[in-house]
């Protein structure tokens, strides 16, 4: 049977942690495609550590099974039912030995994806609007001839 795992958002990684632990955190935001509609289109990475006590038996398989399933359940998720994250896109399984001095002696291994995200209120494009000549402000560019 698995052990109980525990989830933490940017937990403080110290002695007496319930162990074993995923620890989420948002490692960058990079640009992505601008979805032409006012909001800000963002590439999210996401990382996951899967930190486990290298003591235990067969510990060095079970923190690749942790590691497969939270992949898995990020896989799963599609954007977390919200409108504006696009579902996952794994980037990597991998150890993690050498990330963080507060987890030397600790088994760890990354797990890392991206979200494709909209920042920001989407602009209403259903209303009629004037079209605008040139590229100034009103009265700033002549009337075209015959218009």
């Amino acid at each position: 049977m698995a052990p109980a795992v525990s989830v933490a958002l940017y937990p403080a990684l110290e002695d007496g942690m319930q162990l074993p632990m995923v620890s989420l955190e948002l490692d960058e935001f990079a640009p992505g495609i601008d979805p032409g509609n006012n909001q800000l289109g963002l590439v999210a990475t996401m990382q996951a550590r899967v930190i486990l006590d290298p003591n235990l038996v067969d510990a060095e398989l079970l923190i690749r099974q942790l590691a497969a399933r939270v992949a898995l359940e990020v896989h799963r998720a599609h954007g977390f039912g919200l409108e504006s994250v696009a579902p996952a896109k794994i980037r990597r399984l991998v150890p993690d030995g050498f990330s963080r001095p507060e987890l030397e002696g600790y088994l760890v291994w990354l797990v890392e994806w991206t979200h494709e995200v909209d920042i920001g209120e989407e602009a209403d494009l259903t209303e009629p609007r004037a079209p605008v000549w040139g590229g100034g402000p009103a009265g700033d560019t002549p009337p075209a001839e015959g218009v």
